[in-house]
């Protein structure tokens, strides 16, 4: 399976705001997250992690933006269970992911953006190594910088 189509949903507007996101097998979890920013609008300026399933900060182990592990970020947060591991050294292909599997994205520690992907399906003719490509989407680009439901 050369490439990935993932259908990232934004958690508080599921049917109004998402991406088709066609990315290859081997980039890494942070070439997903810089192809998820790009398509929805987001300033690449917070943390972020990646987790299987949608469990969000309940997740037993999380991807996480390479500077957290390196600035010891992850051990401030009391309460949070399970390891980080290095999204920046994680190619898609190590998750192992069938057609169905779901992962979350969470965008922001403060503000919380909190977005959901579906693996929609595996494409042959594509390159293992495709750069990530929104292919299809619905609503308007993200402006807020406070994140969803809080105040501006």
């Amino acid at each position: 399976m050369p490439a990935l189509r993932f259908r990232v949903k934004s958690a508080w507007n599921p049917r109004g705001l998402w991406r088709d996101i066609v990315i290859g097998e081997n980039r890494t979890l942070e070439d997903l997250h810089r192809g998820i920013n790009h398509g929805f609008g987001l300033d690449f300026d917070h943390l972020w992690f990646f987790a299987r399933g949608q469990k969000y900060w309940g997740s037993g182990a999380r991807f996480v933006h390479p500077v957290e592990l390196e600035e010891a970020y992850y051990d401030e947060w009391p309460g949070v269970r399970g390891e980080a591991r290095d999204a920046g050294e994680t190619p898609l292909s190590d998750l192992n992911l069938k057609v169905r599997d779901r992962l979350s994205y969470l965008f922001d520690y403060g503000g919380e953006w909190r977005f959901y992907m579906i693996l929609k399906g595996e494409i042959e003719d594509e390159p293992s190594d495709k750069e990530p490509e929104v292919v299809k989407g619905e609503g308007e680009k993200i402006e807020n910088q406070y994140g969803p439901g809080l105040p501006r």
